[in-house]
């Protein structure tokens, strides 16, 4: 019996752990530690959309310096102020924070802007295409 209460035990845990979600450290720009603390513990599925947000509500393009001429400029945000401080010159695509930066995201098409004179452009996903790709992400569909 004991041996059979202990499997449960175990498995009930291991099946919780692996629902647990850790926050990405970049949303520690935007958000409270003890608030990422929060939503990890009772709101998992919000968690996991901001981490999956991150790396997946936009996409890099090389459109060389004439045709990012007519395109806006991406501006950045200061952490600590929460101001808009200026253009963006170049971008880490690595270790890219898009709640760094201050753009307009359209209901059903993209936004584009340029990465300052680099001929890169950044493309963020409306807010229609964004929620399909997420839940094709989470459901598979």
């Amino acid at each position: 019996m004991f041996k059979r209460l202990f499997f449960l035990f175990v498995l009930v845990m291991s099946s919780y752990l692996i629902q647990a979600q850790i926050a990405d450290p970049r949303l520690l720009t935007i958000y409270s530690q003890d608030y990422l603390d929060d939503i990890s513990e009772n709101h998992p599925n919000e968690l996991r959309y901001l981490n999956w947000y991150l790396d997946n509500s936009f996409s890099i393009l090389e459109l060389g310096v004439d045709k990012c001429q007519h395109l806006p400029f991406l501006k950045y945000i200061d952490p600590e102020t929460k101001q808009i401080c200026g253009n963006v010159d170049i971008v880490d695509v690595q270790n890219f924070n898009i709640y760094m930066y201050s753009f307009e995201r359209f209901y059903d098409k993209k936004s584009v802007y340029r990465i300052g004179s680099t001929g890169f452009a950044i493309a963020f996903d409306s807010e229609k295409k964004l929620a399909e790709n997420y839940n094709k992400y989470q459901y598979g569909k």
